[in-house]
């Protein structure tokens, strides 16, 4: 009877999640990695079998999967769902996950306790994630979060991996909001048949001798050309005539008055563009890219913009482009 009570008592043990202190993550190694990543990497794993407190690489628990993948990239999780959610800062609002961020369930019991874990894969509008886990009836699968068993048991995410910090904080950084032009200014400057109507200017042609240009009146005070208007829509040969059958001269309405063009433009300035030399690094056994980005002084996504033919998984004699 007492082998049976200790034994039913260790059983509970691993079945539920304890502790109640706030622990760390502890690193066994360098740590390396983006979110993009860590799901690569346990996408290897993917339809593996579920085994009650399995750890890897043959099978899994939902946290020993979890563990499991963490740990390639130097992170020491607890072996637990709960004692993992106690290692990290909570994410308390779904639209600040990013992916390779953990997500916390209830288990079956539905008490309020984490009894679950997966990874962010991918984010999608709304809050709501697909995220890579294993499961007790299928194994190491991807799920959405919207599905009805994990929708009533979401309860927060947890952030291990720097980077994410990065990504959620540029998100919050407000755009700047394009300039609008005020309709009164288009309207002002807008040409219309009434304004074609108000006034005709008379260019005097350049080929005109000097006698001719005198005979166009000019202002004594400032020397400008006073030009004459008429409607745009009535002809020289519509003035009217005096009894002596001779043209009237039309007085103008408007005078116009046309200074001489003084502006100059002056001609662009010469730019030029010094491209600098770049530097060509072959990738070695055991290193990564983060490894690559700290010895160069520059980060994981300027490496990748550098070198757009990278693939998921960086392999030894690869080589990258990098930008001083």
């Amino acid at each position: 009877m007492h082998k049976k009570t200790v034994l039913l008592t260790l059983l509970a043990v691993l079945m539920v999640s304890c502790g109640v202190k706030k622990t760390t993550v502890t690193p066994s190694k360098k740590l390396t990695g983006t979110g993009q990543e860590v799901i690569n990497y346990g996408m290897r794993y993917l339809n593996k079998p579920y085994r009650f407190a399995g750890k890897g690489p043959h099978a899994f628990d939902c946290s020993g999967f979890t563990s499991f993948v963490f740990r390639e990239f130097g992170y020491r999780l607890s072996t637990s769902s709960a004692g993992q959610d106690r290692q990290m800062p909570s994410i308390r609002q779904r639209e600040h996950l990013q992916v390779g961020d953990l997500v916390f369930f209830e288990g079956r019991a539905r008490n309020g306790r984490v009894g679950h874990v997966g990874i962010v894969k991918e984010l999608l509008p709304g809050g709501e994630f697909r995220f890579l886990h294993a499961s007790t009836t299928s194994g190491v699968i991807v799920s959405l979060s919207t599905e009805p068993y994990y929708a009533s048991r979401y309860l927060r995410g947890g952030r291990i991996l720097q980077e994410n910090n990065a990504l959620a904080i540029a998100e919050k950084v407000p755009r700047d909001k394009p300039k609008q032009v005020k309709k009164g200014d288009t309207r002002r400057n807008a040409f219309t048949s009434a304004k074609a109507k108000e006034q005709v200017l008379i260019e005097a042609p350049k080929t005109k001798s000097e006698k001719e240009t005198a005979d166009i009146p000019q202002n004594p005070e400032t020397k400008e050309l006073i030009v004459h208007s008429r409607p745009v829509n009535q002809l020289l040969t519509d003035l009217p005539k005096n009894k002596q059958g001779q043209e009237e001269v039309i007085k103008p309405a408007v005078q116009t008055m046309v200074r001489p063009d003084t502006i100059s433009v002056p001609e662009p300035a010469e730019t030029k563009i010094i491209e600098n030399d770049s530097i060509t690094h072959p990738v070695k056994p055991g290193e990564t890219l983060y490894s690559i980005s700290r010895k160069y002084n520059c980060s994981v996504a300027q490496l990748r913009d550098w070198n757009p033919q990278l693939g998921t998984v960086l392999k030894p004699g690869e080589k990258l482009v990098i930008r001083p």
